[in-house]
């Protein structure tokens, strides 16, 4: 399996996501983006996604 590394020094700020298949740094734009309707959720893995829910519902059900 092979990962494409990108430099993300221009694209911040970010996110750092830690799935249960890695870590992932997202810029903010992107998941902005997604959000938006701009570019179609499937840009992001299942587990990504899974995530990010994960730690939403934490941060609105505490």
């Amino acid at each position: 399996m092979t990962a494409e590394v990108h430099d993300i020094a221009d694209h911040r700020p970010h996110l750092m996501v830690v799935a249960s298949d890695g870590a992932y740094v997202i810029p903010r734009e992107l998941i902005q983006s997604v959000i938006d309707g701009k570019k179609p959720s499937s840009i992001l893995t299942e587990l990504v996604v899974r995530r990010i829910i994960e730690e939403w519902l934490q941060e609105v059900t505490t």
